[in-house]
């Protein structure tokens, strides 16, 4: 077996997988900026802006576009170019925070907090950690802390219907952390 085949997706391929929106926001937005042979001020500030609206934020943009200033692309520039660049170097932001998610013992209960965007995928992710974690053998309580998004709270339910697992709620427009206090104190 090859190493590609061992290893899986890489680093980058999984980044964006996992920011399927984003990703797919960046794309349209580079796709509009990309039509030269080379980068110049212009379309380097027409990438900062669409990194920018594509949820980066100011800073990794700018990053990025600093990066992509000094990138020389020996196939020329192209869409998947500047994709991958842009991949790169979100990887090697992320690269020195990143550790995988380690459930021990004790103290219990653990929690795990996801936080993101609207549209980002947090609910199907919180359906998907649960159902690692029950694979794993350890009893999942999921919190609706998301008060405020309407349909949220029924969203969360629902996966945690599927798979048997109980679900904290709290009313619509309620206080999320009195909804997290009362999943803690029942999970104790």
């Amino acid at each position: 077996m090859s190493q590609d085949e061992t290893s899986g997706p890489s680093w980058s391929d999984r980044l964006f997988g996992g920011f399927r929106k984003t990703s797919e926001r960046l794309t349209e937005n580079l796709a509009a900026v990309v039509t030269k042979s080379k980068l110049d001020e212009e379309q380097l500030d027409d990438i900062e802006d669409a990194l920018i609206l594509s949820d980066l934020g100011p800073r990794a943009a700018h990053r990025i576009r600093e990066r992509l200033a000094g990138e020389r692309f020996e196939r020329g520039i192209d869409e998947a170019a500047i994709k991958q660049a842009v991949a790169d170097e979100v990887a090697a932001i992320l690269r020195p925070v990143a550790k995988p998610l380690e459930i021990v013992a004790f103290p219990r209960p653990q929690v795990v907090l996801v936080i993101g965007v609207n549209g980002s995928g947090k609910t199907t992710t919180i359906a998907k950690l649960a159902h690692l974690f029950q694979e794993q053998d350890y009893g999942v309580m999921l919190a609706a802390g998301d008060t405020f998004r309407a349909a949220a709270i029924g969203q969360l339910a629902v996966w945690a219907e599927r798979l048997g697992v109980p679900v904290i709620k709290g009313p619509e427009g309620g206080d999320p952390a009195s909804v997290v206090f009362d999943a803690v104190k029942a999970a104790t």
